[in-house]
This record gives C-alpha cells, structure tokens and sequence, in this order.
C-alpha cells in the first residue's frame, strides 16, 4: 500500500523560492510556481534532503506530539539506534534508558532487538531473490531508498529483499512481550518509535506493502532529546 501521507511539508510564509530544493531533489518532487515550492506529494520520498538544503527553513518534518503518550496505560519508547549517538558526553546507556523513564515512558525496546530476526529473514530471501532478479539484492531497511526505486527505478523493485524494516518486526515484538509482561491488553499499551529522519516517520505510520503497524506514534528525536537533558 502506498500512502499519500508525507511527512515533508511546506511552510509557504518562509519560502523564498529560491529553488535550492528543487535543484536537490533526487525525484524531482519540487516545483516552483508563483514564487513559491510546492511539493508533488505522487513522486517526494521523505528524505529530507529539501529540509537540509532549505536555507530559510520553509521545510520541515511533522511528528507526532509528545502528549500522545499519555493516550497509553503502558508506554514503550522505541529509539532508534542513531539516538544515543546524541548524547556524546554519556559513557553509560543505562542513563539514557533511565532518563526515557523519567520523562514518562515505562518501557524501552531497543530497535537493535530486532537485528537478529532481520539478519535471518535476510539469509533466507537472499538466495531466492538472486535467482530471479538480475543485479543488486536491496536492502529494504532505508524507506527513502525502497521509494526511491518504485520511483525512478521500477524496474529494481523486484531486487528489493522482501523483509519488513526492523523497527515494524521491533515494534511487534515490544508489544508481544508488554502484553505478557503487564497483563495489559494490545490497545491498552503504546509503542512510540523515535525516528531519526523524515523517512522513518513515513514508513512508520505507513509500512510500505502493508496495510497496518504497530507502531502507535512517531516522536521526533530532537524533541525528546530536549526533554531529556535535565
């Protein structure tokens, strides 16, 4: 299934029209028009690079409030594993975990978890993909690089490893062991993804060939990094 919902947007008071996002687009998604960029939500990928090139700002990525934790009894914060790169005076991730707790989590699942079942899925589809697709075997961990193919590359779709990305298997798994852990039913526990980048939100909230997620709420990494320092 593939989503109209971008979580790239536009902030038309700021643009400039300068066309540094049109120029850097790999997908030529963006288009000036009136003095303004508009975005054709049929061929953007979420990558971001538009919001990294912007220099007035006009580009941003949209989350998922903070307050949408409290919606939970149980309350699971998934980072992603570029989170703890943030912290680079902190030797011990025992600190990043307790201060998750404390800004109101109950709950962490590492999305690293979720590697070994990756790897293994990985091994398993890798052979058969090499004997009915001529070229590379792709890596479906990177939403912007699956997006990219269906995009300008069809013709490379059937290359792509056919394996859910790690933070859905993650996701899945967080829940499964919070249910038996808590007593809790599914609907009474959330699963909050912090995500690094634009793309992840995308896929997040809609896994590309899949229809549903377990992913409850995408955060963004810079806002909860904020609620931690103290």
């Amino acid at each position: 299934m593939i989503s109209n919902f971008h979580s790239v947007t536009l902030d038309t008071e700021k643009c400039k029209g300068c066309i540094n996002c049109m120029k850097r687009c790999p997908t030529e998604a963006i288009r000036v028009r009136e003095g303004k960029a508009m975005i054709i939500k049929e061929r953007c990928i979420d990558c971001g690079e538009c919001i990294r090139i912007c220099p007035n700002h006009a580009k941003k990525a949209v989350y998922d409030p903070f307050s949408d934790i409290e919606k939970y009894k149980w309350k699971i914060a998934m980072p992603a594993p570029s989170f703890y790169g943030q912290f680079s005076n902190i030797d011990d991730i025992n600190y990043i975990l307790t201060a998750l707790k404390k800004i109101g989590f109950n709950d962490i699942f590492e999305v690293s978890r979720a590697a070994e079942l990756v790897t293994h899925l990985t091994r398993k589809n890798f052979d058969k993909i090499k004997k009915t697709a001529s070229g590379p075997v792709i890596s479906s961990a990177c939403a912007a690089v699956v997006r990219l193919i269906q995009i300008r590359f069809p013709a490379l779709c059937g290359n792509v490893l056919p394996v859910k990305e790690p933070i859905h298997l993650a996701a899945k798994m967080a829940r499964e062991e919070a249910v038996k852990k808590t007593g809790f039913s599914p609907e009474e526990i959330g699963v909050f993804f912090i995500a690094p980048c634009p793309a992840k939100v995308r896929s997040a909230k809609y896994p590309t060939g899949s229809e549903r997620t377990d992913i409850d709420g995408v955060l963004s990494v810079s806002e909860v990094y904020i609620k931690m320092l103290s």
